[in-house]
């Protein structure tokens, strides 16, 4: 007797032969649709995360209004990584969307592990080269494809300074366990060495150590970099409180804006990035390979001004200055 999987994996090739033969008009079966099952695995529940979800459903059923989604939520939970990715695989849904690099890492190594054939499409993962998932952004390859919500730390420099010419020191907190702040804490260290300034950064172990690290950069520090850090978003508010006290301009390239004591966001539209992600699935659901959709990033830098923390802090900020939307 053939495993739930073993089943799903043969229904998932028949259709996407099925949808070769009817897209040539060799067959035609009016009337007739297939629900499919889309597993939704988020590392932690955020607002951008919900925007991109938002953005990947509302694509899908634009185009399968039949399909149905079952979500799935780590809470940020490091333990709970490998165990949700493996029950979603137990579970065999027709495709899985994965936000949060160390749960699409959870989602990838345990679809492996099984031998499974499942499509996992990733949303805003932020280096999936360098994360081992894909072997290059033009041909992903294996069975994972998706957005990505890298900006490199370059541009997010050349946009700050460009808005706060007097920057001598840029501070930084940052998680070395999570793929994406590292990443870009290793370029973000490399772009300010080259531009001549000095990065004073604090790294973390987990969320509880976000706000002694915010202190920890009181007086030190010219202005606050928050890169695409699930860890460091998530305790956002004691970076933001922080931040106000000390006075100190925070900057974020991925997280609310209101939040306060927020200056500016330097980051994408995440319900965009969601969107296509979901263009993706809706391919991969009529039989495209995954390792053959080439992986998309953002269309440019979206820079928005909280004003309220703009005035707290006594700048002066326009925003057409050179860099925005770029």
């Amino acid at each position: 007797m053939l495993s739930k999987n073993t089943r799903k994996s043969c229904l998932r090739r028949l259709r996407g032969a099925v949808t070769g033969l009817v897209a040539g008009g060799a067959l035609a079966f009016p009337g007739t649709a297939m629900a499919q099952e889309i597993a939704l695995y988020k590392i932690v529940d955020l607002s951008l995360i919900t925007e991109a979800l938002d953005g990947f459903k509302a694509a899908v059923l634009a185009a399968k209004p039949d399909a149905t989604f079952k979500e799935y939520d780590a809470q940020g939970q490091a333990n709970l990584f490998p165990t949700i990715a493996r029950q979603i695989v137990r579970d065999a849904p027709d495709l899985v969307a994965v936000i949060g690099t160390p749960v699409v890492l959870a989602t990838v190594q345990q679809v492996q592990h099984a031998g499974s054939d499942l499509p996992v499409i990733f949303i805003a993962m932020g280096d999936p080269v360098g994360a081992g998932i894909a072997e290059s952004l033009d041909a992903p390859g294996g069975t994972a494809t998706g957005t990505t919500d890298w900006v490199p730390p370059e541009a997010t420099l050349a946009t700050l300074r460009a808005a706060l010419p007097e920057l001598e020191k840029i501070g930084t907190i940052w998680d070395p366990a999570n793929q994406n702040g590292k990443v870009f804490h290793d370029e973000l260290a490399g772009a300010v060495e080259s531009a001549g300034l000095d990065l004073v950064d604090v790294s973390i172990g987990s969320p509880g150590e976000v706000f002694m690290a915010s202190q920890s950069l009181s007086g030190r520090a010219d202005v606050i970099v928050i890169g695409p850090d699930s860890a460091i978003i998530q305790g956002l508010p004691a970076v933001g409180s922080a931040a106000l006290k000390s006075k100190t301009p925070l900057i974020i390239t991925a997280g609310d804006l209101e939040t306060p004591g927020v200056l500016m966001s330097l980051g994408v539209k995440y319900s965009e990035l969601g969107s296509l992600a979901g263009d993706m699935a809706v391919a991969v659901l009529d039989g495209t390979a995954p390792g053959t959709i080439p992986i998309i990033g953002p269309k440019g830098v979206t820079v928005s001004i909280n004003g309220e923390t703009k005035t707290a802090l006594g700048l002066e900020i326009t925003d057409d200055f050179s860099g925005v939307n770029q």
